[in-house]
């Protein structure tokens, strides 16, 4: 047992404690983290102000979506994270490689412990060490961090996937609500004459004065209508705005590129989707992890040479080669508590995948199903619209003749810009479906 003296104690305690003072006080934490967080942000903020190409106004629409993607701060993040990844693979793969440390010690020695001086000297060691054998612990992580990067580069297709379509469907409300609200000015203009002669003939006594009143309330109906639509492209423009900032929003319609549109023709399968692709990967990962948690039953089995020189000059330097091997006898129960984690992971990822993939398909039919129904509309609408003009024709006519009155022709135009306002609607709504589609089998990352 080391003994020391009272003095001794006094001066090691007082030490201790002048060491301990040095700690910086916390005198305005509060403060300083405001001050903290209030830089990272203005930090953070310039980095979302990195200048992109952007599209020309009548540029295609993949134009317009790469913008929005490398636009994205989440993109740029998860393209930053497979870096990462690699890196971690280069990490795993050295393990694999020699490994070389050496040491060194400066102080003092005495070559006799009872008697003599305290001479002062210097100590160095040099170990190479090869590993041989780990139970596979090596080549598992090996494997977990090259499907990491595989992971990390499908999180990013899935982000480019939902962005994309998000980016999408912003293009197309701004689009179809510019659309609405332009049809319903020119509507109303259209109105004008025959609400004009109607008024005269109701002040005349021509026609009833409840049928101006009918026509007043649809009239009303209209304005509120040309609200709505002026709120609902407000909304539409700020949506844009989110994915692709300042730009003007595209005067033509985003259309789906041919190859696309016939990929979602063929037979559809959700095998690559993304997600799938994702839970799959997880899948391997947790099985990795699972060899890994095995592999730490095994014994370590390193080549290994190392020559060391003492502190003592008159000793001579010594040198070692041969061939270590290293189990680990008990452990509390870590490597045991650690399988069974592993395992339970392993399970976890599976059955989260047979979820994800069985979620994909439900989601794949039910788009299919609304891509069939909605096509059914769009083609029942146009197929009406014609009868409805024919029968607008008609009742101008007919006016003249006095077989129809201003009120019938009204309502019937009314019907008229009803069935466009649907037939817009239907045309949005099935591209609309496909590009979601398109995103769930990740057609916009290809």
């Amino acid at each position: 047992m080391v003994k020391f003296r009272k003095g001794s104690l006094c001066i090691i305690l007082t030490s201790l404690i002048a060491l301990a003072s040095c700690s910086n006080e916390p005198a305005d934490q509060a403060s300083l983290a405001d001050l903290e967080i209030s830089d990272v942000v203005d930090t953070l903020e310039e980095l979302s102000t990195v200048e992109t190409i952007a599209p020309e106004p009548d540029a295609k629409m993949s134009d317009y979506l790469r913008y929005a993607v490398n636009s994205s701060p989440e993109v740029a993040a998860l393209r930053a994270e497979e870096r990462i990844a690699q890196s971690r693979i280069d990490a795993a793969l050295s393990k694999t490689r020699p490994q070389v440390s050496a040491s060194s010690a400066v102080g003092g020695y005495k070559a006799n412990v009872k008697s003599g001086d305290v001479d002062r000297g210097t100590s160095v060691s040099l170990t190479v060490s090869q590993l041989l054998f780990d139970g596979g612990m090596t080549s598992s992580s090996i494997s977990e961090a090259e499907l990491e990067l595989a992971l990390a580069e499908a999180s990013t297709q899935s982000a480019v996937n939902r962005i994309s379509a998000e980016a999408a469907k912003a293009g197309l409300a701004v689009f179809l609500a510019s659309n609405n609200l332009k049809s319903i000015r020119k509507f109303q203009e259209g109105l004008k004459p025959q609400v004009a002669q109607l008024k005269l003939m109701a002040q005349s006594g021509l026609v009833d004065r409840s049928m101006l009143d009918e026509v007043k309330g649809r009239l009303l109906e209209l304005d509120i209508a040309e609200q709505e639509a002026r709120t609902a492209e407000n909304i539409a423009n700020l949506g844009f705005s989110k994915y692709f900032r300042d730009l003007e929003a595209p005067g033509s319609e985003f259309v789906l590129p041919e190859t696309m549109q016939a990929s979602l023709s063929s037979k559809l399968s959700v095998e690559f989707a993304p997600n799938v692709r994702e839970a799959a990967l997880r899948v391997m990962i947790a099985e990795q992890r699972l060899e890994h948690a095995r592999s730490a039953f095994s014994p370590k089995i390193n080549a290994q040479a190392g020559s060391s020189s003492p502190m003592d000059p008159d000793e001579h330097m010594n040198a070692q080669l041969g061939i270590m091997l290293t189990y680990q006898i008990g452990d509390g129960g870590a490597r045991q508590s650690n399988l069974i984690g592993a395992k339970a992971s392993f399970e976890q990822t599976k059955r989260s995948a047979q979820f994800q993939i069985e979620n994909s398909k439900n989601t794949l039919n039910s788009l299919s199903e609304k891509l069939k129904n909605t096509d059914i509309l769009l083609k029942l609408a146009k197929k009406k619209l014609p009868m409805l003009v024919d029968q607008l024709s008609v009742a101008e006519r007919q006016i003249q003749t006095g077989q129809a009155d201003v009120v019938k022709v009204f309502n019937i135009k009314l019907q008229v810009n009803e069935i466009e306002s649907r037939i817009r609607q239907e045309q949005a709504d099935l591209t609309k479906t496909k590009i979601e589609m398109a995103a769930l089998l990740g057609l916009f990352s290809q």
